[in-house]
């Protein structure tokens, strides 16, 4: 690994590819002793899905290797991204001769100039700003995260970087809702690095930014918690004591966000009689759609 938030990069396509498609993180290239960071190739019956990650889903829309860089990737390391694509590409032709070969993509956080000019690389056609690419035969293309328009669409993949860019990715994904796909697929791989880092041990000032901007995150994460296990709570005990509770009732409960009133209709489904409930729950949802 090039440093900790390479893997955080690659923690956050697992997350959001593996419903989609067949994902190898770290995956060993035949015949050569280097890894590919994400290796992916899409389930064609899951193209829905793929279309609510936004950017990245269009990334995966074809076989694919991903290499990302929480900085920006020199002359070298991008040769080194070629060296192992073309091996890839050599061992799905020696696999099946009338498949596609995979295409690479290079997430940079920063512009690499030297990598771009290397490449005679131009603006991607019908991409947004920041995706570049390179000559058609070599199926080589370089995204800087940095350049990317700030908008939900290219949230997941500018988590995939470093500095401010993913500094802003984090502050974005926060003003989301609770529900919102990206979240569901973000916020394990975020936490799961913060764990990381408060490890014993120096930390960088990058990661002490990185646990500041993620801890709103974190509490809104806590927040969500007990929301979810009283609206669990207070449909076991409706259900105690009436027997199983309306559809209509218990998706409004699941569906409540706000905490003093969930508190509210936990304690009516202990005390107050099922008519009770009802209407609460029922004035409270009218309250909701005026």
């Amino acid at each position: 690994m090039r440093n900790r938030f390479d893997r955080l990069a690659k923690d956050v396509a697992q997350e959001g590819l593996a419903p989609t498609g067949k994902v190898v993180t770290d995956a060993e290239i035949a015949g050569e002793t280097q890894h590919a960071d994400v290796w992916y190739e899409p389930d064609p019956s899951r193209a829905s899905d793929r279309a609510r990650l936004g950017l990245l889903g269009r990334i995966a829309a074809t076989t694919c290797t991903i290499e990302a860089y929480s900085d920006t990737p020199s002359a070298d390391e991008a040769r080194a991204c070629l060296q192992k694509h073309l091996a890839a590409c050599r061992s799905c032709v020696a696999r099946d001769r009338a498949a596609e070969p995979p295409f690479l993509w290079v997430l940079s956080t920063g512009r690499p100039t030297a990598v771009l000019d290397g490449l005679r690389a131009g603006p991607r056609a019908g991409w947004p700003a920041g995706v570049y690419e390179g000559p058609r035969l070599l199926r080589a293309l370089v995204v800087v995260l940095g350049e990317l328009p700030r908008e939900r669409s290219t949230i997941l993949i500018r988590l995939m970087g470093g500095g401010r860019v993913l500094r802003e990715a984090i502050e974005d994904l926060r003003e989301l809702a609770e529900d919102a796909p990206e979240r569901t697929i973000a916020v394990g791989p975020l936490l799961r690095f913060r764990v990381e880092i408060a490890k014993p041990g120096p930390t960088t000032p990058e990661e002490e930014e990185f646990m500041m901007t993620t801890q709103e995150l974190v509490e809104q994460f806590i927040e969500q918690g007990r929301k979810q296990g009283l609206a669990q709570a207070t449909i076991e005990l409706y259900e105690a004591r009436f027997g199983p509770m309306p559809s209509a009732l218990r998706s409004a409960v699941e569906g409540m966000r706000d905490l003093g009133t969930l508190r509210r209709w936990h304690l009516l489904a202990g005390t107050a009689t099922r008519e009770a409930m009802h209407d609460a729950v029922s004035a409270a949802s009218a309250a909701r759609s005026s």
